[in-house]
């Protein structure tokens, strides 16, 4: 399925039209057909749009789009934390950037302490 025939079903499913669509996602009517017909892929920017007046990843949208995520695709835990994460305040994400450094610190701290106590040994 393309995405002008995902996205025509969107809108099918939320009884939408085309210039409603628009609205939401900040783009005229004309863009929506365009996207639709397939003479035209939405831009990054709007298919972070899209993404959130659908509620879901906007690595979903890139995937219909046809974008390249990176050379390796996120996971399904991944996207789920990005796609969480990007609908949190930013006052909010640094919070939770905060406590991933933490726990990763943390991590790489016990890993250390386990691979040192090992170390220790071997100088006896």
């Amino acid at each position: 399925m393309t995405f002008g025939e995902w996205l025509d079903k969107q809108l099918i499913d939320h009884d939408w039209s085309m210039s409603k669509f628009g609205q939401l996602c900040g783009v005229s009517h004309v863009a929506v057909s365009r996207w639709i017909s397939g003479e035209r892929t939405p831009e990054p920017e709007s298919c972070e749009r899209i993404a959130k007046v659908f509620g879901i990843p906007v690595e979903d949208i890139y995937r219909r789009v046809g974008y390249s995520l990176s050379p390796t695709d996120l996971d399904a835990n991944a996207e789920a934390m990005l796609h969480l994460f990007r609908n949190l305040p930013e006052s909010e994400q640094d919070r939770v950037l905060t406590i991933m450094r933490a726990l990763s610190t943390m991590h790489a701290t016990a890993a250390d302490d386990a691979n040192g106590s090992n170390d220790t040994t071997k100088g006896e």
